[in-house]
């Protein structure tokens, strides 16, 4: 069927079903249009001649996932905000970031899981979970910084560590995420870095004592209060780690399998 249509007072037209369909959707013509085709005694408002369906939602989320707190719920349970599906529960919490400048999640399709590890973007941030644990996060987020480069470039090791420490820094990749951490495991970040910073010190000191003194026992000592205790920091301090950078994203391990379990399943594995 041949239509034509007036906007402004100029007519227009013909056009087919098809044709008319897309003038709706691209905005050129709306349910108030005056339109008409052979057989009509009169021009009538597009909306009266062809009952209007409604338009599918745009840019649905495809695992239906809060970006809040990383629960999945159905398709109208979500809202979106600042470009970002969040459900009822959390959407104050939402407002609330928005309004105070912080960084808040993005859409839960910025998350996958592969194998044991989860698959992001640089400067996501993460659901209000803490990956550690999949306890609430409440609200808390940990800017961490992560670097990658190929483990074959370590073989320069065997040339001169010099040579090795300036290909590293040049060569290496860098992302940025913004993970949760709950309230335990913020206490034993902290409590990791004292520890290995106390130990790299302490280390120090007993090593320039045993220099002063000329005593082996006490050079030993610094040297595995030093090694030991900074260890065990960097372990306990320890929260996420990247396997692999590429241009578009990052693998990411030290994630909790709870954590990963309400991600959806990384599409190219």
């Amino acid at each position: 069927m041949n239509w034509f249509y007036s906007v402004n007072g100029q007519q227009s037209g013909p056009v087919s079903d098809s044709q008319l369909d897309e003038l709706l959707r691209s905005g050129k013509i709306n349910s108030n249009t005056l339109v008409w085709h052979d057989g009509m005694t009169d021009w009538k408002p597009f909306g009266t001649v062809r009952p209007l369906t409604p338009p599918p939602l745009p840019n649905l989320p495809s695992e239906n996932i809060c970006a809040e707190c990383g629960k999945t719920f159905a398709p109208g349970d979500l809202i979106k905000l600042n470009g970002s599906w969040v459900c009822a529960q959390c959407k104050p919490i939402f407002l609330q970031r928005l309004s105070e400048g912080v960084a808040v999640p993005s859409s839960g399709n910025n998350l996958w899981r592969f194998n044991k590890r989860l698959v992001t973007r640089s400067e996501t941030v993460f659901p209000d979970r803490c990956v550690k644990c999949n306890a609430p996060a409440d609200g808390f987020r940990f800017k961490r910084v992560l670097y990658w480069q190929h483990p074959a470039y370590l073989l320069l090791l065997l040339c001169n560590l010099l040579v090795l420490i300036i290909v590293v820094l040049i060569v290496r990749k860098k992302a940025v995420v913004h993970i949760g951490l709950c309230h335990k495991h913020r206490a034993r970040r902290k409590q990791g870095m004292i520890i290995g910073w106390s130990s790299f010190l302490g280390g120090v000191v007993a090593l320039a004592i045993a220099g002063i003194f000329s005593s082996g026992w006490i050079g030993l000592a610094g040297v595995l209060i030093l090694l030991a205790g900074s260890i065990y920091g960097v372990i306990l301090a320890r929260t996420v780690s990247a396997t692999k950078i590429t241009k578009e994203n990052v693998w990411v391990a030290g994630v909790h399998r709870d954590f990963l379990a309400n991600l959806p399943e990384w599409p190219s594995s």
